[in-house]
């Protein structure tokens, strides 16, 4: 492959790919701990808030997606940064229920 073909790729990878973890950055006016803890109470979402080792509070959906509301600098603190739900499929581990069922044959 030449050069520039090979460039193009990459680049056009890096656009799909990159598009995955794009999402918004908002205002934090909405978005308080409460209105963000109070989204984030699906299963296997995840809420955390400030504390001794970080400065945001956000939350990640069981999806991927999630928000992620302060920060260190005056304008972080401003905003929260949204991303969106990852394009790839999740991954399923083989359980020994699920390696018999595959192992079974259907008549």
């Amino acid at each position: 492959m030449q050069i520039p073909h090979l460039f193009a790729v990459a680049v056009l990878a890096c656009a799909v790919l990159g598009r995955v973890a794009f999402g918004e950055e908002v205002s934090i006016k909405g978005h308080n701990h409460d209105q963000v803890q109070g989204k984030c109470s699906g299963d296997g979402d995840v809420y955390w808030t400030e504390g001794k080792t970080g400065s945001t509070y956000g939350c990640l959906h069981a999806d991927g997606s999630g928000i992620v509301c302060s920060g260190v600098t005056a304008q972080q603190k401003k905003t929260c940064s949204t991303f969106l739900q990852a394009s790839f499929p999740k991954p399923q581990l083989q359980t020994r229920g699920l390696a018999q069922r595959a192992g079974q044959k259907k008549d």
